[in-house]
């Protein structure tokens, strides 16, 4: 065992706190570190493992961390080394990959300890230990043949024991997984390397971050003497919280979000309407990973991207309109069944008329109403909405979204000239706060066509009595689900605009 006096550069402690916001960020770079490993060793297998040990009585908080890999592995004296050279110019040129530089001490964020167990080709295996408590000292230790941590192949074991009880809580598995994923998905896309998170329970595989919008632009754009630039981008057809365009350089490593750079705090990067990728190998990045260098090939790139807004612009127009005519056309397909359900209860004779309904009359309309599906009639293909309409089917919702005239800015919908067809205001505040739920949505088409189906009947009182019953529905029963109206998912509505 040999004490080492801790070497770091005058600004070792600034670029630390730049560089880690988050525990998330200090973890990652130990895992940088062993991506950075398997790529010197140059071996096709390569694989880093996560995993979390919880103790017996605090059994959601981590209370040790270990990131292996199969990487090149490190002898003592490059141990040594490192401890003597922590945070000096030529380790902060390279802050943005681990490169066991300042990124070494990141532990102290999260953990009272950190081992790291190695072995290096024909080398002994040796222990690096580092505490909390050690760094005012500027202390280290370096233990060959270490007993408590044996390592028999080449590669690194990285152990942060004693996780802080106040970090421990922010360590789950699931949220690793996830932050990982967005993380290191370029490499995991190229093969790089597999990357795997654990626990008592087992390893699950980190897959690199799915893109769910609807495929928009895939090109190498020219920077002149600067080189290319690769920008892959997706249309979400509604805003989706966590959707990012990220700023990669070197190997892929993630830079940024774009509109973390001031001049992109701007539609349409900002609006949460697009993800993707913007790569560019000669990008750099600052060293709080908060933005990238604004040198000429910065420059070159920005006004690349600006070319293309107006493009992007018209694109997310396009794909939201397209989505939502898709999901109106979906939703009135579930809510004509509705209708058959309705219209199979008034043809018992009991429409309430005029009179309001108690909720104690609740469980026989829902008896009532619990009958076999009206459409598709039992040996009757389904119908489609688009073929109805052209044999339109006077008791079925036919509506179209409009622009108000100005005389119809207040209402809800309107009838097209007395025909069948109904228009619905899909400027009115009603419409656009159930747009954003399909079960809401339903019921709102429901009372729209209620409305307009007893306007002859009951003149003026027909949208009270429609919103009455709409009401009385919602709280006797959630009628509704029993025709499969699912939770929409990403995937799900980008599905509905690209068919």
């Amino acid at each position: 065992m040999a004490d080492v006096k801790l070497q770091t550069g005058s600004r070792v402690f600034e670029v630390l706190a730049y560089l880690c916001h988050s525990p998330l960020e200090a973890l990652k770079q130990f895992v940088e570190n062993s991506a950075d490993a398997i790529e010197q060793a140059d071996r096709g297998d390569g694989c880093i493992r996560v995993r979390l040990d919880h103790s017996q009585n605090q059994q959601n908080r981590p209370s040790t961390i270990t990131i292996e890999d199969n990487g090149i592995g490190m002898s003592s004296e490059k141990m040594s080394h490192i401890l003597q050279n922590i945070g000096n110019s030529e380790k902060l040129q390279h802050v943005l990959r681990g490169e066991k530089g300042v990124g070494i001490l990141a532990f102290a964020l999260i953990a009272d300890e950190l081992h790291i167990s190695s072995l290096n080709g024909g080398s002994a295996p040796s222990c690096l230990i580092l505490k909390r408590e050690w760094l005012k000292e500027g202390k280290a230790q370096i233990i060959e043949q270490c007993p408590q941590h044996r390592m028999s192949k080449s590669g690194t074991k990285v152990h942060l024991v004693g996780i802080l009880p106040e970090i421990a809580p922010q360590l789950t598995k699931a949220r690793l997984k996830q932050y990982l994923s967005r993380e290191f998905s370029n490499d995991l896309r190229r093969n790089l390397y597999s990357l795997y998170i654990g626990d008592s329970h087992g390893y699950d595989a980190v897959e690199p971050r799915i893109f769910n919008g609807v495929p928009t632009l895939s090109s190498n754009v020219s920077l002149g003497p600067w080189g290319n630039a690769h920008i892959q981008l997706f249309t979400l057809p509604f805003e989706a919280e966590g959707a990012t365009i990220d700023i990669c350089g070197r190997a892929g490593i993630r830079l940024c979000a774009l509109s973390d750079i001031e001049e992109f705090k701007k539609e349409p990067w900002q609006g949460q309407r697009l993800e993707g990728c913007v790569r560019c190998d000669r990008l750099k990045g600052t060293a709080d990973k908060a933005a990238a260098v604004q040198d000429e090939v910065y420059k070159a790139l920005a006004e690349a991207l600006h070319s293309l807004e107006p493009e992007l612009i018209e694109k997310i127009r396009q794909v939201t309109q397209e989505y939502r005519q898709n999901r109106l056309v979906e939703i009135m397909n579930r809510v004509d069944r509705f209708i058959g359900y309705f219209l199979r209860y008034k043809e018992t004779g009991e429409l309430p008329k005029r009179t309001t309904i108690t909720d104690k009359a609740a469980p026989e309309l829902i008896q009532r109403l619990d009958l076999p599906p009206v459409r598709p009639r039992a040996g009757t293909p389904a119908v489609s909405h688009y073929q109805r309409n052209s044999n339109p089917l006077p008791n079925y919702l036919h509506a179209d979204l409009s622009l108000p005239q100005d005389e119809r800015p207040h209402l809800r919908a309107w009838s097209d000239n007395g025909g069948n067809a109904v228009k619905i205001n899909m400027l009115h505040s009603d419409f656009l706060s159930s747009e954003r739920d399909d079960k809401r949505c339903a019921w709102y088409l429901f009372s729209i066509w209620a409305k307009h189906h007893l306007l002859k009947e009951y003149g003026t009182d027909a949208e009270a009595l429609a919103d009455e019953m709409v009401g009385l529905f919602s709280r006797a029963g959630p009628l509704l689900n029993q025709f499969a109206i699912r939770p929409r998912t990403a995937s799900r509505n980008v599905e509905a605009v690209k068919s």
